[in-house]
């Protein structure tokens, strides 16, 4: 019997090895992928653009002609997304003699049209949670009055609990009969920024096949000094004037690009590694948000993400033509760039069970400031470092842990949509030591542009992304994550 054990582990491993010796990557085919779509042609891939359609059928016609198949029951590799585009509301918010201005210190987020006279009232965070017998409405009449709370949740009021805890609190708040919500500014980010985020044109997902969101009024108002809002609402019946006028949103769509490699295991097989990487950018001039010339206004997103994206078209190849032993999910993601929503939606509508899901390898980077190194935001918190370590050594490259931990990167990119389902889920990016001005120089920048990328690593990169998809889906213990990680399904 033990020979027979030992006998099975050593062709495995011979296997494993045989099929990742047979990875043939072509350096030119790699540089064309990333100079067609980090091309003028595309208009810097924005979500819903031309451009980005344009992405989307050449990502099609790469995954057809590497032999991937559609998902079962998919006439075609696009899911379409529905979005919304939103343009921010105007009005005036006016608490006893304290006025507040969309635009100045008020922030007008969602709603409809409304002019009414009423009461306010103050409802701590505005959070209930049965499990921890939280209820800040407890006692609290709201019909028809206007609600304020504080930002975030009574456990956490960090930047993405704030905005993750949105959707939620003015369900509660709706659902209670109130007219209209508002949170009094309370985040660890400069008002100037939310602002010119929340305070501009907007993309957000539409309804269609979801809950549609709430159809009351809510903003974000910022204090003159801390507690000065606050002490006037706290046990108080205050007087409050709301006029709001808005408009409907644009309804549009754009597409992520699915696809499927099956495994080569009886059993293994309806297991599924999804490999993922958003094709979507910022797209041109004032959309970009930062700074362009005449000359250069496209925000053509090479290394963002670009490189990912051509990595991901490298494993659709290498492995439809060398498929591992469990099965494997390829997906191109719309709309990262405006807060993940692409892949938000493919893990709220997947077209494979998400019980069948297993682990999440992304590709996502804000490009690289080191050719000798890749780096795995997340690395530690699966059992996946021992095949990720190989793949990097294999192509003569070094692991790198996440280069800025304070900067919360993990929830910034695809992998946090499988992550918060309670997959196992990292993102493998290009090498970048440290967030400095050799990386700024190009995240986000009309500089970010094919001609300035280094062919050479962008080989080595791939091959390194495409070995760990491959080790991880032959890997015979099941992904998991580290025991005790704040995303594992308790």
């Amino acid at each position: 019997m033990k020979n027979t054990i030992a006998t099975f582990f050593l062709l495995l491993f011979f296997n494993v090895l045989f099929a990742q010796s047979n990875f043939n990557f072509d350096k030119t085919e790699l540089e064309n992928h990333l100079k067609y779509l980090a091309s003028d042609e595309l208009g810097g891939r924005r979500t819903a653009s031309k451009g980005e359609q344009l992405a989307a059928g050449y990502i099609a016609r790469q995954f057809q002609s590497a032999g991937v198949k559609p998902a079962p029951g998919q006439p075609d590799f696009f899911q379409k997304v529905p979005f919304e585009i939103v343009k921010p509301p105007n009005g005036i918010l006016a608490v006893e003699s304290e006025t507040f201005n969309a635009g100045d210190n008020l922030l007008i987020i969602n709603g409809k049209p409304i002019e009414t006279a009423t009461e306010a009232v103050f409802a701590g965070y505005g959070w209930v949670d049965e499990a921890t017998g939280v209820d800040d409405y407890k006692d609290l009449d709201v019909r028809g009055k206007i609600v304020f709370t504080i930002t975030g949740k009574p456990d956490s009021s960090s930047p993405m609990d704030v905005y993750e805890a949105m959707p939620e609190k003015q369900r509660l708040a709706a659902e209670r009969g109130a007219l209209a919500l508002f949170e009094v500014y309370r985040v660890n980010i400069p008002w100037t920024f939310s602002k010119g985020y929340f305070g501009k044109e907007r993309m957000q997902l539409g309804t269609v096949g979801m809950d549609a969101e709430p159809g009351i009024v809510y903003g974000w108002v910022q204090e003159s000094k801390s507690g000065a809002l606050t002490g006037k609402l706290i046990g108080k019946n205050t007087s409050v004037r709301l006029k709001v006028t808005a408009s409907l949103p644009e309804n549009i769509e754009a597409l992520n690009v699915v696809g499927i490699i099956e495994g080569t295991d009886a059993v293994l097989k309806n297991e599924y590694v999804v490999l993922s990487a958003h094709y979507d950018h910022i797209g041109i001039g004032k959309q970009g948000g930062a700074a362009y010339t005449p000359q250069d206004s496209i925000f053509n997103g090479a290394r963002d993400n670009g490189m990912g994206t051509v990595a991901l078209l490298a494993a659709a190849k290498e492995l439809a033509a060398h498929p591992p032993r469990r099965s494997v999910l390829l997906l191109a993601c719309t709309a990262e760039e405006m807060g993940m929503l692409g892949s938000k939606w493919y893990a709220d509508h997947p077209l494979i069970p998400l019980e069948k899901m297993v682990f999440n390898l992304n590709n996502d980077g804000a490009g690289y400031n080191t050719t000798a190194h890749v780096t795995v935001i997340g690395l530690g918190r699966t059992n996946t470092d021992a095949e990720l370590e190989q793949a990097a050594k294999m192509t003569s490259l070094t692991l790198l842990g996440d280069p800025a931990p304070e900067q919360n990167l993990y929830e910034r990119s695809d992998n946090i949509s499988f992550a918060k389902k309670g997959i196992p889920a990292i993102d493998f990016a290009p090498g970048i030591t440290k967030m400095n001005d050799e990386v700024y120089k190009y995240y986000h920048q009309a500089a970010d542009n094919a001609d300035s990328i280094g062919y050479d690593y962008l080989l080595r990169f791939c091959q390194a992304y495409v070995r760990a998809a491959n080790l991880i889906a032959n890997k015979t213990a099941t992904p998991a994550w580290v025991p005790g990680d704040k995303f594992e399904k308790k």
